[in-house]
């Protein structure tokens, strides 16, 4: 095969090579995307159940300094009532100190209830808030892996094809040839060849080529990379 026809089978090769990097990129932040959907939903989760645990000790609290405060009035009372049974000043005193400390020890409990009362109520609101916005991301992951499963499967279609293609223009090539191909080709996402310019350089980095090997690129007899950037080079007239 001449040097242009050879030049014009590998730009359409990069082509093609081209597209299925475009595919497979996409497809790869398609995955990224509901990687990170998932991974905000499960964030959310774990959030609800830490609160809801919270909230289940702030429960627990309220209930216990609630069973105090009956408790402390029970006792009120029953000190109030023995205050009309004393029969002597050191009983009426003692009683009275028994009183006061249960009035004390009863405020404390009414104050931790109340105190309790609005952690559970404000625990209530938040727990109320993640649960809705929890909803919502599970609503927003199905219908996005409902749109993504669609994506994935036009972009698994187009992949094929130019896999076939790929394929086909691989049969067309001499096995040398392609093996400085994919040589060249391999762990780069951008061009494989690029136009030798007038002034006799590298038309991808701009690397100033030998004038032998100027000399051999025009002439097709071989083909030759660019020792700055590795890239094949051909003339620009290769491709008519």
């Amino acid at each position: 095969m001449e040097a242009s026809g050879t030049v014009q089978q590998l730009l359409t090769l990069q082509e093609i090579d081209l597209e299925i990097h475009q595919i497979t990129r996409q497809l790869g932040e398609l995955t990224r995307e509901l990687e990170a959907l998932r991974g905000a939903g499960k964030e959310l989760e774990d959030r609800v159940g830490s609160l809801q645990a919270e909230r289940d000790a702030a429960d627990e609290r309220l209930r216990r300094y609630q069973r105090s405060v009956q408790a402390g009035r029970a006792t009120l009372k029953r000190l109030e009532g023995r205050a009309g049974e004393v029969s002597n000043m050191q009983q009426h005193f003692a009683v009275r100190t028994e009183t006061e400390t249960a009035r004390r020890n009863l405020r404390i409990a009414e104050d931790e209830t109340l105190d309790a009362m609005q952690d559970v109520e404000q625990l209530d609101a938040e727990v109320k808030q993640l649960e809705s916005d929890l909803e919502e991301s599970r609503s927003t992951l199905e219908e996005r892996e409902s749109e993504v499963a669609s994506l994935r499967a036009t972009l698994n279609d187009q992949l094929a094809g130019h896999q076939e293609e790929k394929r086909v223009q691989e049969e067309k090539l001499d096995r040398k040839t392609l093996r400085i191909y994919e040589t060249v080709r391999n762990g780069r996402t951008d061009s494989v060849l690029a136009p030798l310019t007038g002034d006799g350089v590298c038309g991808h980095c701009f690397t100033s080529v030998p004038l032998q090997q100027q000399a051999d690129i025009r002439a097709g007899r071989d083909l030759a990379v660019c020792e700055g950037c590795g890239v094949i080079l051909f003339t620009p007239n290769a491709r008519d």
